[in-house]
């Protein structure tokens, strides 16, 4: 009689795809191609119904962008003037988009941030995982703190120097919704992703990608391209500029203390377990 032995073990055959599946380094190209998809498609539909929600409720989250521009007015003023005025007939749609925009990817990036770092986990080394949960929590924490530090000092600043010049040369202004909400909508996402610098700087440092040294020779040459940037996303005065350019500037020069510190934990911990070894 033949001793083969009839295939019974299809459990065995599925533990071991399911375990496949399961494990993403054993994972084939399509199967990381269709993680990635789902890890994109999640904070997308957090945005889409942060977008629908704040369309719903545009009214209420109108008034609160209006802030910046409303510091600027006094009370008699808005009782006869709202502030802005209607210069096309698309110009209301666009300023609606530029709303829900803002308001969606403030509330995507947390859940971006949190499945970008999920499918990243597999691929990384084992101190690599440890920066990514406080990693990702300050990020966002920093994104947070950039959008308030534009939206509550910068932009009330910014318009009130506009406004000023436009009295000088004794222009009328007139806000367009769609120019407002758009320039209120780069100025705080610009922002937000800027104070992401120093957390890239202290990453790049506590991996041993860039030197502290090299990070410290380079401040002059960023220093530059820091109030570049902010020449960009501001309007053209020297004080709204320089309210953008010095906080980017302090947080570098954080970001280099940090660095340092970071350093010397490593280094005393690597010396200790050379000690023990």
């Amino acid at each position: 009689m033949s001793e083969i032995v009839p295939k019974d073990s299809d459990e065995e055959v599925e533990e071991e795809d399911l375990d496949w599946a399961a494990d993403p380094k054993k994972m084939g190209f399509l199967d990381h191609v269709e993680e990635l998809r789902w890890t994109l498609i999640k904070p997308l539909a957090v945005f889409f119904v942060a977008f629908v929600v704040t369309v719903v409720f545009i009214q209420h989250v109108k008034d609160v962008l209006m802030f910046p521009l409303n510091q600027n007015y006094t009370p008699e003023d808005l009782e006869t003037f709202s502030g802005l005025a209607t210069r096309n007939p698309t110009g209301v749609f666009t300023a609606m988009l530029h709303i829900g925009l803002l308001v969606g990817v403030t509330v995507a990036s947390p859940v971006f941030l949190y499945y970008v770092g999920r499918f990243l986990a597999p691929a990384l080394t084992k101190k690599e995982k440890k920066l990514l949960l406080p990693g990702t929590a300050s990020a966002f924490l920093l994104f947070v703190t950039g959008a308030a530090f534009a939206f509550f000092a910068l932009l009330p600043k910014a318009i009130q120097v506009t406004m000023q010049f436009n009295r000088m040369m004794g222009f009328q202004i007139i806000w367009s919704p769609d120019s407002y909400f758009g320039f209120i909508t780069w100025i705080v996402l610009g922002m937000g992703v800027s104070f992401q610098f120093p957390l890239v700087a202290v990453v790049l440092v506590y991996l041993d990608i860039v030197s502290l040294e090299k990070l410290r020779s380079l401040r002059r040459v960023l220093i530059i391209v820091f109030f570049i940037a902010s020449a960009v996303l501001t309007p053209p005065d020297p004080i709204t500029q320089i309210m953008m350019a010095v906080p980017m500037i302090l947080l570098y020069e954080l970001s280099l203390i940090i660095a340092g510190v970071l350093l010397r934990k490593k280094a005393k911990r690597e010396a200790e377990e050379e000690d023990e070894l």
